[in-house]
């Protein structure tokens, strides 16, 4: 096979996995992956969204979305916290980078919550868009 050839099948499976990796594990139904610009208009056009942190407490500490209540992901009662959560409001979610928020949208699923907003680029993306947290 021609080197060229091989470049090419290279780049063209470098871009597939990049973008599976990025879009294609899909969100589960009633999720919507967003940005930080995105989820600042939804809570803006929408005060009654519920705001939930899933880093760890010392995370949430350092500054948060106002509003946002503390569920840590990690703690061995997440899923017994989130079951106490209505499940057919309407949450905005997010952690520090997206990882482990994109990692509870299965446990939001399992437990039927239908109406979530997910940061998927966490509050990283909060924080470099220049936008408010409180501590």
């Amino acid at each position: 096979m021609h080197p060229r050839y091989i470049v090419l099948i290279l780049a063209v499976l470098t871009a597939a996995l990049f973008f599976y990796r990025q879009h294609g594990q899909g969100s589960p139904e009633g999720v919507s992956a967003v940005t930080a610009a995105q989820a600042q208009a939804e809570l803006v056009a929408d005060p009654d969204i519920l705001v939930l942190d899933i880093r760890t407490p010392p995370e949430f500490a350092e500054g948060h979305i106002q509003g946002a209540r503390n569920i840590d992901f990690m703690s061995a009662d997440f899923a017994k916290r989130l079951e106490k959560l209505d499940p057919n409001a309407k949450y905005l979610v997010y952690c520090r980078s997206g990882n482990r928020s994109a990692q509870a949208m299965k446990t939001f699923a399992r437990l039927g919550f239908n109406r979530i907003i997910h940061m998927s680029r966490g509050i990283k993306d909060w924080q470099g868009q220049g936008l408010p947290l409180v501590k």
